[in-house]
């Protein structure tokens, strides 16, 4: 497998000799849509994440010169299954779709049917082996490689934890884990990640409770299982920010102090850092959304105009400048840039693409 570092001088150097790749402004002519359509799949501007997912892909696509028609999801793999049907309906003729299947399995026959209107560019999840033969390419998160970066962090929480006097409730720590929706292969892909860095001394995982990725549903689904586990972990993974706002919530109204009493951890920011800021949680990732709607429709503008991909793997190097397109087909595999944050030092110190950590997460 080929994996190409893009980002700084070093890599410039590296990816220019690999495979003559051009960094000019000039290059973004040659990709311009001139008009043409892109149709992006997505979750509800509702959500944080996907509100700057969508803000990202739209000013990248008119930039680009591309319409961009953006269907959203309320989390639902049946909405977007009626979406789907009404767009090819349509007649539409879009140049690419960029797809991201709420739940991978059950899109199967979602993602087939595209395939026959236009190629399919995957977002926020890789495909699967059932679903590659209809996929040109995927552009987004890595979820393993955001997976490790949990991991990292959650072990220096209990280097934290421990450093403060805490006594674990079993060598490794007990850990109560609130995963993503059951069946979403983001929460799947990132466990294996956390697994992979934690396996020299494993946290003992007590249970795992799937549905929280908002405060509304960390909150609810919080509220029925921490008192059920009360007084039993050390840690919490939690899918992500918004879901450990509403979490928090629920610790508080079992008496249970968050950054004292137990330490957190939420696999990516999406959603207010106050509590990363004020160390009721103890870190987070800081995910990008608006650079992952940037790189899907990079992506498939380099797809529209070469027809093919070339290489395995690009992984995008978290910078603070967004490197400009590049005037090649894209990869297989094209992973955005992914960083820690933890505490306020961490937040303030965060800058990617053009953005902070307040800008990539909660606005």
């Amino acid at each position: 497998m080929k994996i190409f570092k893009v980002g700084g001088l070093k890599a410039f150097a590296s990816a220019l000799i690999l495979s003559s790749l051009i960094w000019t402004s000039g290059a973004q002519a040659s990709l311009e849509g001139n008009g043409k359509e892109l149709v992006m799949f997505t979750i509800t501007a509702s959500n944080v994440y996907g509100a700057n997912q969508i803000k990202g892909a739209t000013a990248e696509a008119e930039r680009l010169g591309y319409k961009l028609t953006v269907f959203q999801n309320s989390f639902s793999q049946p909405e977007q299954d009626r979406q789907v049907q009404q767009y090819i309906a349509s007649g539409a003729k879009p140049a690419v779709v960029i797809f991201w299947p709420w739940v991978a399995e059950a899109a199967l026959n979602d993602v087939r049917q595209l395939s026959r209107i236009a190629p399919v560019i995957f977002l926020t999840q890789e495909p699967n082996e059932a679903s590659w033969p209809y996929v040109k390419a995927y552009s987004g998160a890595n979820q393993v490689h955001i997976g490790e970066v949990f991991g990292r962090t959650m072990i220096k929480a209990r280097e934290a934890a421990r450093a403060a006097g805490m006594e674990l409730k079993s060598p490794g720590g007990n850990l109560l884990v609130f995963q993503h929706p059951e069946g979403e292969k983001t929460g799947t892909e990132r466990m294996k990640g956390f697994l992979a860095v934690t396996k020299d001394e494993p946290f003992n995982i007590i249970h795992t409770e799937y549905g929280s990725n908002s405060p509304e549903t960390g909150y609810k689904i919080g509220s029925n299982v921490i008192p059920k586990y009360k007084g039993e972990f050390d840690f919490l993974f939690i899918s992500n920010q918004q879901a450990a706002n509403g979490i928090i919530r629920a610790l508080k109204e079992n008496g249970i102090a968050p950054g004292k009493d137990v330490y957190l951890v939420s696999g990516d920011c999406s959603g207010s850092l106050e509590a990363v800021k004020n160390g009721e949680t103890f870190g987070t990732g800081i995910q990008p959304a608006a650079v992952e709607g940037t790189l899907a429709v990079r992506t498939a503008a380099q797809y529209a105009k070469y027809g093919r991909i070339e290489g395995d793997v690009i992984q995008h190097q978290v910078e603070a400048v967004a490197p400009p397109i590049v005037d090649a087909p894209p990869a297989k595999y094209n992973y955005m840039p992914h960083a820690p944050a933890i505490g306020a030092e961490g937040v303030a110190n965060a800058m990617i693409w053009g953005n902070n950590a307040d800008e990539i997460c909660a606005s």
